[in-house]
């Protein structure tokens, strides 16, 4: 049986320890999996907090503060035109390429979209891996969330775009599901 001591302990000692409402069943899934249930937790604590805008987080305990979502103001937010010639593409194109997820965009109005700039490398060229993160969790917005939070992984916490900047597109691959399932 796996030890709930190590990176993961503090979180895991939390739900053991301090959260007597778990079933039997949940408590021996902690102390078998100890791995799993920290991204559980992970998990679950984005989407109360995408759903709730913590202006202050002093109702979090501390130990949990590291998984609470801040979700920052519109900024570096496109239009259609402006992520066209930032791309040096076609409108119609950026709605292509919105359409079938190889850009992240998600509607504003009928007509409108949002593109978030951070994902533009140039003419022609998005982050590596973005579409395949929109792919793994379903929505475009949340996918967005995702890519620019800080998020645990195995050996480290990031921002989930940076690791596609910097090639690691199979770790970011394996987390998207956990951070997309809260969510579906």
């Amino acid at each position: 049986m796996a030890s709930a001591s190590g990176p993961a302990g503090g979180t895991i000692g939390l739900l053991l320890e301090e959260l007597p409402v778990l079933s039997g069943a949940a408590r021996n899934f902690v102390r078998s999996h100890p791995r799993e249930a920290r991204a559980a937790v992970a998990a679950a604590l984005e989407a109360v907090a995408a759903q709730r805008e913590l202006e202050d987080v002093a109702d979090v305990p501390e130990r949990l503060r590291p998984f609470v979502v801040r979700r920052g103001a519109d900024e570096g937010i496109l239009g259609v035109s402006e992520a066209a010639a930032r791309l040096e593409v076609s409108r119609t194109t950026v709605y292509e390429w919105a359409r079938t997820g190889r850009l992240v965009a998600w509607k504003t109005t009928k007509r409108g979209l949002h593109i978030p700039a951070a994902q533009i490398l140039g003419a022609g060229r998005v982050v590596p891996g973005i579409g395949d993160v929109v792919g793994a969790i379903g929505d475009p917005e949340l996918a967005w969330a995702f890519l620019t939070q800080e998020w645990p992984f195995e050996k480290t916490v990031a921002l989930p775009l940076d690791l596609l900047k910097d090639g690691r597109i199979d770790e970011v691959l394996d987390a998207a599901p956990g951070f997309g399932a809260t969510f579906t």
